[in-house]
């Protein structure tokens, strides 16, 4: 409970901050929709642990955010992921995927205002919900709600007025507890994916 209330209360911050300071540059237009797809690989335990859950391979990832941007450096990002992981060291069936899905908030902070260019950082809080396979001979199940938060940089390539490219790499971290109260899923890893950004 406590984990849900200190999440809000980050993303609250992380809205009011970037409403109340300059929007941010490095995209043309106010509103920027952006698709992107790459690979989860997961870090540390998550990776290579022998505890509940440990144990996970790389997977693909899909995420769709919404990007609030303006003149300044600032832009406020809110958005959707689904993030997979091969889990067959962790006790999964060959071929079942960890899918931790979650909405995504933060900022980013253009390091560039100028030109087609616009390399970023960014920092926000996450929330994750894991459907996990029949794991160690435990049921199938879907994992309690958690809180975490992700560093990000990336680089925002203008192609054209309309349509840009954003390449990027997220450090995620998040803990949330496994079904059947199997112990607590500690998840950190890195997304490395593009976005194709469509502005409004």
């Amino acid at each position: 409970m406590r984990s849900g209330v200190r999440g809000f209360l980050v993303i609250a911050m992380c809205l009011a901050w970037g409403l109340y300071g300059k929007p941010a540059a490095g995209q043309a237009a106010p509103l920027v929709l952006e698709v992107a797809g790459g690979a989860s690989i997961p870090l540390g335990a998550f990776r290579s642990g022998t505890g509940p859950g440990e144990g996970t391979g790389t997977g693909p990832n899909f995420d769709l955010d919404f990007a609030l941007s303006g003149s300044g450096r600032r832009t406020i990002v809110i958005g959707f992921s689904q993030h997979r992981f091969g889990c067959s060291a962790a006790g999964c069936p060959r071929g079942r995927d960890y899918v931790a899905t979650g909405i995504d908030a933060g900022l980013r902070l253009n390091l560039v205002t100028t030109g087609s260019v616009h390399p970023w950082l960014g920092a926000g809080a996450i929330t994750r919900r894991v459907e996990i396979p029949p794991l160690n001979g435990a049921q199938a199940g879907v994992s309690r709600l958690g809180v975490g938060g992700d560093l990000a940089f990336g680089v925002y390539v203008g192609a054209s007025r309309a349509i840009a490219l954003n390449p990027r790499v997220r450090f995620m971290a998040v803990n949330t507890g496994l079904p059947d109260r199997m112990g607590t899923l500690r998840m950190r890893y890195v997304v490395a994916d593009l976005a194709v950004a469509l502005s409004f």
